[in-house]
């Protein structure tokens, strides 16, 4: 089992909100099918998903396997090129 820890979701939590957050609204509109939205940021990293808060919402978004810390921004880069 792959374990992300708290410190490493915080950390990439903060960075994917200010300096990718265009991002986290492509993952929420095109993995988590949520179009509409006025606010929108990732709460929350694990080794078997991500957590987008979005208005007074969260949704759990599946990654396709389980990651490790490691393997968190190719990851999440893969993600955004299956999209564009």
């Amino acid at each position: 089992m792959k374990i992300i820890s708290s410190n490493t979701s915080e950390r990439v939590c903060k960075h994917m909100n200010k300096d990718h957050i265009e991002s986290v609204h492509k993952y929420l509109k095109h993995y988590g099918k949520v179009s509409n939205f006025k606010e929108a940021y990732l709460e929350e990293i694990s080794s078997q998903y991500m957590k987008i808060k979005y208005d007074d919402k969260s949704i759990f978004i599946n990654f396709k396997n389980e990651i490790s810390e490691e393997e968190i921004h190719s990851t999440l880069v893969s993600m955004i090129r299956e999209i564009e």
